[in-house]
């Protein structure tokens, strides 16, 4: 009997689905270190280590990277969780989560920097609108796109609140942009007033 066992072994050895120590290795086990609290639009390094199973690990991060060191921007704020799945070189995995307390930080969360396109209405009238902005700290400056006609403005974005300023092309009236960021979307949106009148709203996406 034993040596039909140690027969059916080595065939399962020769045919490829036993190989080195992989019949007889437990599964592996992995660690995140990383720390417990972070910015929104700030960086952050995790490291994850593996033991056990067959060696060999490949690493896998649940927002996209490989390898057993990943850095990872948070895009919104709250109690976030990211993860790992480790494979040996038996094909044996184990997953482990790490979670994190993000907060928003004095920029408001997130970089708006980028091309953002959508539409501005003016009183239920469509504009195609764009927004090329650059982000650093609180403040925002950029160009401000009504028809295709184009004008500087600057801002600034704050605790969650956006706001960006600029001269409507060929005129004379300032147009005030106010709204918020939607992470998730990759979204801007609010309502723009002249001289603190309401005239619409409008909204853009970064793609």
């Amino acid at each position: 009997m034993a040596g039909k066992w140690i027969a059916a072994v080595g065939a399962l050895v020769g045919a490829g689905v036993l190989t080195g120590c992989c019949l007889f290795s437990g599964n592996p086990t992995v660690t995140i270190m990383g720390p417990t609290t972070a910015t929104v639009g700030v960086p952050v390094t995790f490291t994850a280590t593996a033991t056990g199973g067959g060696g060999t690990y490949t690493y896998q991060w649940s927002f996209g990277a490989s390898g057993p060191t990943a850095t990872y921007t948070f895009t919104a704020a709250g109690t976030q969780t990211i993860g790992v799945t480790v494979t040996d070189n038996c094909g044996k995995q184990a997953t482990t989560m790490h979670t994190a307390t993000v907060s928003e930080g004095t920029g408001g969360g997130g970089n708006l920097t980028g091309l953002w396109t959508g539409t501005l209405y003016d009183q239920g009238i469509p504009w195609d609108f764009r927004l090329q902005l650059n982000h650093s700290g609180t403040s925002v400056t950029g160009l401000a796109s009504i028809g295709g006609a184009t004008s500087p403005g600057t801002g600034s974005y704050v605790n969650g609140q956006f706001t960006f300023q600029f001269q409507a092309p060929g005129s004379a009236v300032f147009i005030v942009l106010v709204g918020s960021y939607n992470p998730y979307a990759n979204e801007l949106s609010g309502e723009w007033t002249v001289g603190g009148i309401n005239f619409g709203s409008w909204r853009v996406r970064r793609y």
